[in-house]
């Protein structure tokens, strides 16, 4: 008789805060452009691991959940890979080699939506990072490293208001973990909608990496826009 009790108001409270939820769909297409990126190994100086001009198309998937009109929570899935072909400089002879990264990132983001303000509101959380990358180099430079990190750290959504339906749209992430770290930043303008918004704009995100006296940094920019719809 308890549990048939114990099950029933569990049942109720998850009708409670389905009833004061609001489920979002999200996603985010664009060009990314390498901006820098290198291989530091002990002893071996730096060797570079990305061509400026590659362009690469990406997409970014994100499912979300509200409730309580306060609480934010996303799962996002990001998948990214780039091949550049190199030449290595400040050596006699022409150096030629071929760069590859992969990256396959699950992010969870919680948000704390603040009261809004006449012309200003804010989304504070944290979020976190499962990172699978790998990196190989072939050709006249030789190397390849597979690597799984988890990185942790403060997230903000910041929107500022231009009129009724536009405003300017900044998202900021950044975390550490052992031996890595990264940075996310988005600036574009938002475009406000009865259950949907738009946003277009640019992103920059870096991510560092140290592991037996070798370092890897890799940065990119990005142009593209996002649509999320919320019901």
């Amino acid at each position: 008789m308890i549990s048939r009790r114990l099950c029933l108001f569990a049942f109720m409270g998850l009708l409670a805060v389905l009833g004061c939820a609001k489920f979002e769909l999200k996603a985010e297409s664009g060009f990314a452009m390498p901006w820098n990126g290198f291989l530091e190994q002990a002893g071996s100086g730096k060797t570079d691991l990305l061509d400026r001009s590659n362009f690469r198309a990406y997409f970014i998937p994100t499912a979300g959940y509200e409730f309580f009109q306060e609480h934010l929570i996303e799962v996002s899935i990001i998948h990214f890979s780039v091949n550049s072909s190199l030449e290595a400089t400040g050596t006699e002879s022409l150096i030629t080699y071929e760069s590859m990264f992969r990256q396959d990132v699950l992010s969870i983001t919680y948000g704390y939506v603040l009261p809004v303000l006449d012309r200003f509101s804010l989304q504070l959380g944290v979020q976190g990072r499962l990172l699978f990358k790998q990196i190989d180099l072939t050709g006249s430079e030789q190397y390849s490293r597979k690597m799984t990190d988890f990185g942790f750290g403060p997230a903000a959504d910041i929107k500022l208001k231009m009129n009724d339906q536009v405003f300017v749209a900044l998202e900021v992430a950044t975390g550490l973990g052992k031996g890595n770290g990264f940075i996310d930043f988005y600036a574009g303008l938002h475009f406000e909608g009865p259950f949907y918004y738009v946003r277009a704009g640019s992103r920059y995100w870096s991510l560092t990496n140290s592991f037996d006296g070798d370092r890897l940094f890799l940065s990119f920019v990005s142009l593209g826009a996002q649509f999320c719809a919320y019901f």
